[in-house]
């Protein structure tokens, strides 16, 4: 029997008949198997077909697993004993299927500790057994990803807020290129500092996730949970200066890229982290790196971030990801286009004249032709507050929009990273804006535990910023409307409404603005304490922009409750 994989069908494999009665034998003593088709395993891996037949001797490659049973539910995720179960079960089946293949088939790279697969270089011959393999349910290419490239804090509102709620109780994992935790705004000292209470370097296999020249976490770092700053010019700290970080490192050695199971292995570790302390949970993530093109939600194509994503959401952390740089007007990058996480594009924070970049020849903004270009096409774009960057990926699922450009923030200690210097004061693309959205999250995480008294679900985070944000039209595809954060308004929406009262004739007029607080009901009773409440009715008004609830209410000696 012969298999044909591939679109154009240029290679095909013989099926061997031993391996067809292993995987009838397996399917009979046990239904965690899949049954895809060879063919239908591989629909994501046509990348890795085609380097095998440029001569590559060996690809990295994403395999997912069929799941066994005891997954994590919701606030399972934070039973330590109910995670470790469900560890142990996804070690088992990776063990079960890398028993399987010799080292001139398979090399691991990444074991994903909460979902089963697992990432590493195939040669041909182990790519042929992997989409034998009954317990494999699909293979994708682990691609290459890039580094998504003033302050911003006073345009998302959020400055009167930092220092009340300014993330405290809440950690943000940096998913980049590593964070100086040696700077003096990122806690200064070794690791776990202050600031940086963790992490693990993905890149280079090890526990220290100090950058090797690359400031690009670093900076990401800066803008999210950055210590406030005094005298130190444009820099005034991070968007949530009280939250604490956790540094993922996922770029080997000095290299500004990475791959898509690098990213995969460290959002798992986030998970299996994320109560390492508990006054500090994670429950923020921020990954400012990407690539790929997708015109709509990438779930099924992208089955390994997928995976992860969802369940790092269902363990109650908010993703949020960056749309990526090149200009499209229909579409983002991967992992942005994951239904799980938050995409999040960038605003210009103020206007300080014209400026030029280069973006995607596919790029619907105006472009031209320009040397310094690859692929040659440069715009010009004229800067202006809560503006859409032409750079600044556009899409009808994109999340929320986000300051950036010319963003002052940290670089590493000394002569290395981008300026020289301690202090970088034009770190931008979307990679800036990223880390603002996850700052915006951790203040409004930190003011639901102190208002409410616990922390949102990543739904309630996605839906406060969503309702709450300033809506903005992306000038270059008009048909773009989203919410740009506003840190304060949604913190607002989590406190009870201010009552106002006035006095007309003989009634007592209370009247409440109910934009973000709807629900809330007015009830009375004759003396204190009650035990019977009774509701007033309430009559809706619009006035201007806002909408409140005006309760008539008879004079005489009554006391009057706000009830949710």
């Amino acid at each position: 029997m012969t298999v044909r994989f591939g679109p154009k069908g240029h290679w095909s494999v013989l099926l061997a008949i031993f391996g067809l009665f292993a995987g009838l034998s397996l399917r009979a003593q046990d239904a965690e198997v899949a049954f895809a088709t060879p063919e239908e395993k591989l629909t994501a891996a046509i990348e890795v077909l085609q380097q095998f037949d440029a001569g590559a001797a060996e690809v990295e490659v994403i395999v997912n697993l069929v799941e066994p049973a005891g997954k994590p539910k919701g606030k399972e995720w934070d039973s330590r004993p109910k995670l470790r179960g469900w560890q142990r079960a996804v070690k088992g089946r990776q063990d079960e299927v890398m028993g399987a293949f010799g080292p001139d088939e398979f090399k691991p790279q990444h074991l994903f500790e909460n979902q089963s697969g697992f990432s590493g270089f195939v040669s041909r011959k182990g790519l042929e057994k992997l989409a034998l393999h009954p317990r494999v349910a699909s293979i994708e290419y682990s691609r290459p990803v890039k580094p998504h490239l003033a302050q911003g804090i006073p345009r998302m509102n959020a400055f009167p807020y930092r220092s009340t709620y300014g993330g405290t109780n809440v950690a943000i994992a940096i998913v980049d290129s590593g964070v100086d935790y040696t700077h003096p705004y990122l806690g200064g000292g070794a690791l776990p500092n202050s600031k940086v209470i963790g992490g693990h370097d993905f890149g280079d296999s090890d526990t220290n996730a100090i950058p090797n020249g690359n400031a690009h976490g670093t900076a990401c770092a800066g803008i999210a949970a950055g210590n406030i700053a005094t005298n130190q010019g444009d820099y005034i700290g991070g968007v949530a200066p009280n939250a604490k970080l956790y540094a993922l490192k996922i770029t080997a050695g000095s290299a500004t890229g990475s791959t898509d199971a690098t990213i995969i292995a460290a959002w798992n570790w986030c998970v299996t982290h994320k109560n390492d302390n508990t006054n500090n949970p994670i429950l923020v993530i921020s990954t400012s790196f990407g690539g790929g093109r997708y015109t709509d939600m990438c779930d099924g194509l992208q089955t390994g971030y997928a995976s992860a994503a969802a369940n790092a959401v269902s363990a109650g952390i908010t993703m949020l990801v960056s749309s990526g740089n090149e200009g499209y007007c229909d579409s983002l990058g991967t992992p942005a286009c994951i239904s799980s996480v938050i995409a999040v594009g960038a605003v210009f924070d103020a206007g300080y004249g014209s400026i030029t970049y280069c973006i995607d020849s596919d790029s619907c903004a105006p472009k031209y032709s320009h040397s310094g270009c690859a692929p040659n096409r440069a715009t010009d774009d004229v800067t202006a507050a809560d503006k859409v960057a032409h750079y600044s990926n556009a899409a009808h699922f994109l999340g929320l929009l986000a300051p950036s450009h010319r963003t002052h923030t940290t670089d590493i200690v000394g002569a290395g990273g981008f300026a020289g210097g301690d202090y970088n004061l034009n770190f931008g693309g979307t990679s800036a804006a990223a880390p603002y959205a996850a700052g915006a999250v951790a203040a409004l995480q930190s003011a639901a535990r102190a208002i409410l008294g616990h922390y949102l679900t990543p739904a309630e985070v996605r839906a406060t910023l969503t309702s709450t944000g300033d809506l903005i039209t992306d000038s270059k595809a008009t048909q773009i409307i989203k919410p740009r954060v506003n840190v304060g308004r949604a913190i607002d929406s989590l406190l009870p409404p201010r009552l106002s009262v006035s006095r007309t004739n003989n009634r007592v007029v209370i009247s409440w603005p109910t934009n973000n607080t709807a629900g809330y009901t007015l009830q009375w009773a004759h003396a204190l304490p009650a035990t019977t409440w009774s509701n007033v009715p309430a009559i809706p008004v619009i006035v201007g922009t806002n909408r409140y609830v005006t309760n008539n209410v008879p004079m005489g000696t009554k006391f009057y409750r706000l009830r949710n």
